[in-house]
Formats: C-alpha cells, structure tokens, sequence
C-alpha cells in the first residue's frame, strides 16, 4: 500500500464564545488556525490529522504507511493521518498499533488562558455543562490568582479539581512557597505546574516539593526525573517520543498528562496513545474545548471527567467534511487574532495601593509586559492586581496616550 495523496487544508476555526475570543486573542498562545491533513492510499483508504504547525506533505506521497506512521519526523499532523489511514487498512483501532490497551477510558481537563474572576466561573460551569471534573487555569502575575480561585470555586463542587499552570512566573522557589502556602488552603486546588522553572534551581524545587501540601508537575525534563523535584511531569510528543518519555516516567513512577493540543482529532489520538501508557493518569489537556467546532461529526463525549477510548479502525472518529470545507481558508490568509492584534490597544495593569489611589503599568503587547514579569521588574501574584485592555475608539487623546507608552517601552528596551 502506498500513499497516493496527501493534503495540508489550512482552517479558521473561530472561538466558542466571546470571553474566550477575547481573551485568546489577547494573549500569547495559540491562534484559530488549525492545520487538517487528509491522506488517501492507493486502496481508496482515507486517513486524518490535525495540527497547529503546517507540516510538509509532499514528502508522504509513494511513501509505504506502514513503514513511516512511528516516525515522528513526518510532524504530528501528518503522523495522526497516516496512523489513521493503517488502522483502517487493518481494521484495528489506533491503540492496538502504539502498544496494549490498559484502560477503556482516559482523564481530561478543561483549559483556559488567564480572564477576570468572572470569566474563569463562567467557563468552569461551562465545563461542568460538558462533563468536566478539572481544569487547567493558567495563572499570570497581571491577575489576582486568589480571586479566581475563589471565583472558581463557589460554582464548582468540593471534589472539581484545579491544576494550576504558573509557566514559572513565581520566578524562585522562595517566591513560590508564600503563594502556593495560601492556595494550598483551597479545597479544589489539586497541582501546581512550573511554579518557577524548575530545572534552574533543583535544589530549591526539592525543598519546595517538601513544604507544600499539593503536587507540583513540570514538563519533562530528565534533570527533574532524576533530581526527584517533581510530583508529576507534562508529556507531548510524537508517538514515539511519548513513548519513550513514557517508560522513563514509569521507571520512577511518576505520573504524567499528555498535553496535545488540537482539534477532536487530536484529542481522540490523545485517549488512544494515552490507554497504552501506564502513568498517563493526570488528566489530558488537547484545548478542543476552545473552537466552536472540533471537526467532528460525533463528538467524543466527557462524562466524570473521562474519554471512553473508540474501539474502530483508525481514530475510531468520523470527521466532519462540511465543517472542513466551511471553516477552510487560503494559507496566506491572517486569522481573527493576528487582525486583532495589529490593531492598537493600551494594556493598563494596576494594584490597590491604599490611600494613595492605584499604581499602575501600562503597555502595547502581552509580549511586552510578559517579559517584565518575567525579569521582576514589577510585582507580581500580589491581591488586587487586575488587567485591563482599553481599546482604540479613534480619538485624538487615545492616539496621544498610546504613543506615550510606546515611547516609554522604546526607552525601557
């Protein structure tokens, strides 16, 4: 059998709703772009893959898919279609190919980038709605972090689950134990991830480790395995480097959630590999909760938490052509997000700071002030932070006023 065609179909797939489009496009991370690769075999077998990077697949034509669906090197895309295209060729599910099926149904959790108090108990209800028992909150210094949680948890029962993503902004390990002590107290708080990047102080992660009451995960560094510095570690590869990640995991006996992110496709890929690995028990982050659509003419369906596994051929999933040709767009064509953030807007940050009225930082670009939490120039995870995002209604003291930030930011470079 060999491949006879392959295609890389670049979509727009819009946000599910306003809070999230507003917040996404807001920050640093990903876009509504997505990437669907479809193969077709000399045998009339048809095989999907999704991804958020455009991979090469001119490369995969005449090649045999037997002999290339574990080579990573395809790229991730066009690997998840070419496992695809060999599960149906030989009428076994995707499981049956990477290894021996150890569980019927895996963990997943909801995910969002960092909103206002408000927003994340919006979502959260959202993700009860559909079957969720965890979510992943990405946590950043312009937010009062005690806030949400305390948001969150007031519409979310005792046994609903908050694994929280610092993406190392608490900066040392000193730093994070006053913050992670305070969360610690909250029912639903479950993991920290990278409170600090702990690699750069392993040392300090040890201690961390043994002062705090919740697990801490980090992703996968073998440093961090051997250092025993972490609870937990956070997986995403091809198929053949989750496995091999996988067995080192499981030769400590740490745990681990795969984090790839995609459409349904994806997703169903993540339960597939994820019911062959013995420590995938964390659950899963793939953010196809996010579109307005996953591509899918069945959804796979979260109850308590879980994703039963598909037993068909292939990915065991049916994908949505309509939706593919609906949402489908020239490559060169910019998404929603990158139009939005050509436009002009003032990020103002600011603390209470008592009688004195509020301090406040202003900004062009999350990328800007990122960067200076990153390097703890202003302070961070403090009570009362806030962000707000004013945008440019075309007037003349709004043009002045945004040229002044950039001249401060030009002069702070």
């Amino acid at each position: 059998m060999r491949i006879q065609r392959a295609e890389r179909l670049a979509l727009n797939v819009p946000f599910y709703c306003e809070r999230v489009r507003r917040a996404m496009q807001r920050a640093s991370t990903h876009q509504e772009r997505v990437y669907v690769y479809r193969i077709e075999t000399d045998k009339g077998i048809v095989g999907y893959g999704d991804s958020l990077y455009a991979h090469d697949v001119d490369n995969l034509v005449g090649r045999n898919p037997f002999a290339i669906f574990q080579d990573d090197r395809i790229g991730f895309g066009p690997q998840l279609a070419v496992l695809d295209a060999v599960g149906k060729a030989t009428g076994v599910p995707a499981h049956a190919l990477l290894g021996t099926k150890l569980r019927d149904r895996c963990p997943v959790s909801w995910w969002d980038i960092d909103m206002c108090p408000s927003d994340w108990a919006a979502e959260a209800e959202e993700s009860l709605r559909r079957g969720y028992t965890s979510f992943k909150m990405k946590a950043r210094p312009w937010r009062d972090i005690f806030a949400q949680v305390e948001a969150v948890g007031k519409v979310v029962p005792r046994d609903y689950k908050f694994d929280i993503d610092f993406n190392g902004f608490l900066l040392t390990a000193s730093q994070a134990e006053g913050v992670l002590h305070e969360l610690d107290a909250h029912v639903n708080v479950g993991m920290y991830e990278s409170p600090f990047y702990l690699q750069n102080d392993l040392t300090g992660a040890r201690i961390l480790r043994e002062r705090i009451r919740k697990p801490v995960v980090e992703h996968f560094r073998e440093d961090c395995l051997h250092a025993r510095c972490c609870d937990g570690f956070v997986v995403g590869a091809g198929a053949a480097g989750t496995r091999h990640v996988a067995t080192l995991a499981a030769s400590f006996n740490v745990p681990f959630w795969l984090q790839l992110v995609g459409t349904g496709i994806t997703t169903a890929y993540a339960v597939h590999i994820g019911c062959t690995l013995s420590h995938a028990r964390l659950p899963y982050i793939t953010c196809h909760e996010l579109w307005e659509h996953d591509l899918l003419r069945q959804s796979l369906k979260v109850v308590n938490g879980m994703i039963e596994v598909p037993d068909l051929p292939g990915l065991g999933i049916e994908v949505d052509e309509k939706a593919i040709e609906k949402y489908r767009v020239d490559p060169k064509e910019p998404t929603p997000t990158q139009r939005y953030r050509q436009e002009k807007r003032i990020l103002r940050i600011h603390w209470p700071a008592g009688k004195k009225g509020r301090r406040v930082w202003e900004f062009t670009d999350e990328s800007v002030y990122q960067q200076t939490f990153y390097r703890g120039n202003i302070p961070g995870f403090e009570r009362g932070v806030d962000l707000e995002v004013i945008e440019d209604d075309g007037t003349a003291n709004f043009r002045k006023h945004h040229a002044q930030v950039v001249e401060r930011e030009s002069r702070a470079q």
